[in-house]
């Protein structure tokens, strides 16, 4: 069995991708971290490296996540150092200022698949996932509805959309380049904004780069998808078009089936349902559940 500390150290290098954000939470070097994680990698013959960002392992994880289900287990008994993350957008104003057996993440996730694969390997704890994409129908989590909430059509305030006379219909948004996220990233969202037959420029992105994402609408053309959450993360930098997708969004806790009936979890639901009312009377298009 491997030293708590130890696993945590390789764990939070994958969850977080920064062994300075791993250094934050884990209140030790960078040099300490790299080390213990090296260690557990070596123990199990892993190859642990780095591609696009992202810190993956290559061999056999079959006794590794057989660890992690012991030492999540005992996480939640213990009520202690419970990790905790979300969709970009949604997970900040629900997870700061969290207080204990709460770590938190950043918040950057632009898709469905990497986080699903950190909670099914006992990585993370919770997360905060988006509408309509979670595994509703899956027996192995309890998806906890937060709030609900439209999706916009995002641009820059300079937008020739914007001073267009009339009302705006899908027409009007045929002539410009709109972004997507990479296939797979939210399969019922793509599904539906495929169905508006726009033209899509794809970026491929896991995790959210300013760069990659609104910095792509800076051209003052390109137009991007977005939530009452990205709009307040852009404080007037993108604006929502007088149009709409057609689609509803919203937060949602996800969690291990086994463990929905903890104290620790109930609790969360409790707080976060109270932050999603706090929310709903500051950005009125949102609606907590």
């Amino acid at each position: 069995m491997f030293d708590p500390f130890g696993l945590s150290c390789l764990d939070y290098l994958i969850w977080l991708r920064s062994g300075q954000e791993a250094t934050l939470r884990l209140s030790c070097s960078q040099s300490t971290i790299s080390r213990n994680a090296k260690a557990v990698a070596e123990s199990l013959g892993l190859d642990a490296r780095k591609l696009e960002g992202e810190w993956s392992l290559d061999g056999d994880l079959s006794l590794l996540n057989a660890e992690r289900e012991v030492h999540q287990f005992a996480r939640w008994q213990r009520k202690d150092a419970l990790r905790i993350d979300g969709i970009y957008g949604a997970g900040a104003p629900y997870l700061e200022g969290l207080s204990d057996p709460w770590v938190c993440g950043r918040s950057n996730f632009m898709g469905i698949p990497y986080p699903m694969v950190l909670l099914s390997q006992s990585i993370l704890d919770v997360w905060i996932g988006c509408h309509p994409d979670l595994p509703e129908d899956d027996d192995r989590f309890a998806v906890i509805p937060l709030s609900r909430y439209p999706a916009y059509f995002l641009v820059d305030p300079a937008h020739p959309l914007l001073e267009s006379p009339g009302d705006l219909t899908l027409e009007d948004l045929r002539g410009f380049p709109v972004l997507s996220l990479p296939d797979g990233a939210f399969p019922k969202m793509q599904q539906h904004l495929k169905g508006l037959g726009l033209a899509r420029t794809p970026v491929g992105t896991t995790r959210h780069d300013p760069r990659r994402w609104e910095g792509r609408t800076e051209d003052q053309l390109t137009i991007s998808y977005g939530s009452p959450h990205t709009v307040a993360c852009f404080a007037g930098a993108k604006v929502a078009l007088p149009l709409s997708t057609g689609l509803t969004l919203g937060d949602s806790l996800v969690v291990k089936r086994r463990f929905a009936d903890s104290d620790a979890f109930v609790q969360l639901v409790a707080q976060l349902r109270a932050r999603a009312q706090s929310l709903s009377a500051s950005r009125p298009e949102l609606v907590s559940c």
